[in-house]
């Protein structure tokens, strides 16, 4: 399709800061959405979790920043990586010891990158690897969800599950029948009503505390806990973030038509890492950038690189301002979980579709990425009894479903391979 602005195109003044806002309505709601379940998986505390929400608006904000400029230089909305928030909500061990894991991982990551080496890791992502780990990111979610859509004030556990899937219907009607336009704002669009709505009905107000609106909050960087069954967790997990990372790279080539990009995957790989591990150093989780950007391109006709920057900027201001991100952490937990179905419900589309594109569909297939999503999901929901009982250096590899399943696609794959061959 033909695009107003092309990627190293500068837009006017006006009109850029029209395309940042937009950029900014598209990556703010991934920030509070994916950092409201990992600040409440650590803290009860509002104001801590304010804190959490100020310094993952901060890491999205280096993020777009860093990649617009130094990395891959393509047009993509950046978020926390939902990949991290499993090793983070799975986790069988100490906050310290998940986030100096990602830190680690993030540096192994920026350096494997900058040699030049990734090349040999993504041989391992073949398609039903690919689809496999995609599914496994929403299926090994369903205990957050679970969560979410049943704990908080307001009405009866019954009556907040009633809301939800009312919720969840509406979001899916109005995909339907809105322009593509309409479908890309349908998110910040969508959380803004839930919210309304949920508070109109179940006459909940809002609480946030006493927020001050504007507070540093870069201080006090993360103890280190070296903890080897963490850092083998965290390790799969970001494994899955880069094949994010490179799908996300790759989805904007047919719109955009960059060249050299064997260059700016290497470069975009090493920034991803780069700041991960800062995010590990700070406390927080992790970013990626999101393959749903195209649909954003495709919607405003504006394929520019430029935007990005000043919307970094605004996602570096509203970091600093506990008020802003205060009243958007305190979104009911019903309207976060149905946000998470109606999303994840598109990674699963997304998952099909690479298990089924370009080759056919066979039972052996079907079983290398059957188990896997079984075993994920069960180990996920495994009570925390039952995790208790492993032994200690195990807890944080086999108590973490999407570690589980990622393994577990990985043999599979490799033990039906030759019939696969056979197939082709």
């Amino acid at each position: 399709m033909k695009l107003r602005y092309g990627l190293d195109d500068r837009p006017p003044v006006g009109e850029t800061a029209l395309y940042a806002l937009q950029w900014l309505a598209v990556s703010l709601p991934f920030v509070v959405i994916i950092g409201t379940v990992a600040a409440g998986h650590h803290f009860a505390d509002p104001g801590l979790r304010t804190l959490y929400l100020q310094k993952a608006t901060f890491i999205t904000g280096v993020m777009l920043f860093g990649q617009a400029l130094f990395g891959h230089r393509l047009t993509l909305v950046a978020g926390p990586a939902t990949a991290l928030l499993l090793g983070i909500v799975g986790s069988r061990t100490t906050p310290d010891a998940v986030y100096t894991a990602i830190a680690v991982c993030g540096i192994l990551l920026a350096l494997v990158s900058a040699a030049g080496l990734f090349q040999a890791l993504r041989r391992l992502f073949t398609a039903r690897v690919t689809a496999a780990v995609i599914l496994l990111v929403a299926f090994t979610m369903t205990p957050t969800i679970v969560r979410l859509l049943t704990e908080g004030s307001g009405g009866t556990i019954v009556g907040r599950l009633a809301f939800a899937a009312v919720y969840i219907m509406a979001l899916f009607l109005a995909h339907r029948f809105l322009p593509a336009t309409g479908r890309s704002l349908l998110i910040v669009a969508g959380m803004a009503a839930g919210a309304a709505g949920f508070f109109g009905i179940f006459g909940v107000t809002i609480v946030v505390g006493k927020q001050a609106a504007f507070a540093p909050f870069l201080t006090g960087l993360q103890s280190p806990v070296f903890d080897p069954g963490a850092i083998v967790s965290v390790f799969f997990c970001l494994l899955a973030l880069a094949l994010n990372e490179i799908g996300s790279m790759e989805s904007v080539v047919p719109l955009l038509r960059p060249t050299g990009m064997e260059k700016r995957i290497r470069r975009g790989m090493t920034v991803t890492g780069i700041v991960n591990a800062a995010a590990g150093l700070l406390g927080v989780i992790g970013p990626v950038d999101f393959s749903l950007s195209p649909g954003v391109i495709a919607a405003s006709g504006c394929g520019s690189r430029f935007p990005l920057i000043p919307a970094a900027g605004l996602l570096l201001v509203a970091s600093f301002s506990p008020a802003v991100l205060g009243v958007a952490g305190a979104i009911p937990p019903s309207v976060v979980g149905g946000i998470l179905v109606y999303t994840l419900s598109g990674q699963v589309a997304a998952g099909l579709t690479a298990a089924f594109v370009g080759r056919p569909f066979t039972f052996e297939d079907g079983l290398v990425i059957g188990l896997p999503l079984l075993a994920g999901t069960v180990t996920a929901i495994l009570p925390p009894a039952a995790v208790a009982e492993f032994p200690a250096t195990l807890r944080s590899v086999a108590g973490n479903g999407f570690v589980v399943g990622v393994v577990a696609v990985l043999i599979l794959d490799r033990l039906f391979h030759r019939r696969e061959e056979s197939v082709e």
